[in-house]
């Protein structure tokens, strides 16, 4: 009786795991979106006593996306690379579409030993916020921010502060 038991939960465990493997599967497959933007922007929802504040998205982009890899601080370690040159990045030419592309496509280089997988499950706030997040903080120095009159992630406007008010 016992190895019936014993039998009965092994098949019962393994048929939820394919279960919930198929399940995630085609989530997967059928880019099921579980939050908006309007969503992403209502957990930050000024209210009376507080502003709406870009740091706040940015810190919690940072910590929920990147901190694992990139550390607290930034500062990388063994085969994810430090952030503390990004600003030097962003203000070279083609600087600021090569960090957008990057985090909206990932990278596979040779130099580092891991991929930056893509981060294109970010809100076009949520990339901005982080973004702005990592020139502003890790010793970097930003480059004057630019003018962005678009709501939406372009190139011209994921610098710090270009999305700011809104």
């Amino acid at each position: 009786m016992r190895h019936l038991v014993a039998n009965i939960a092994t098949y019962t465990i393994a048929a939820l795991l394919i279960l919930g493997s198929a399940l995630f599967a085609w989530m997967r497959s059928s880019q099921l979106v579980l939050s908006d933007e309007y969503a992403t922007l209502a957990r930050y929802e000024p209210t009376p006593e507080h502003d709406f504040e870009w740091r706040e998205v940015g810190e919690h982009a940072y910590a929920s996306n990147c901190r694992n890899c990139h550390g607290r601080e930034g500062q990388g370690w063994d085969q994810y690379p430090g952030l503390t040159d990004t600003a030097r990045l962003f203000a070279a030419p083609g600087g600021r579409e090569y960090l957008v592309e990057l985090h909206l496509h990932g990278l596979t280089s040779p130099r580092w030993g891991a991929p930056m997988p893509s981060m294109g499950h970010l809100q076009d706030v949520e990339l901005a916020a982080v973004l702005n997040h990592v020139l502003t903080h890790f010793g970097n120095t930003p480059p004057p921010a630019r003018a962005c009159t678009s709501r939406r992630i372009s190139p011209r406007c994921a610098g710090p502060s270009a999305h700011r008010g809104r």
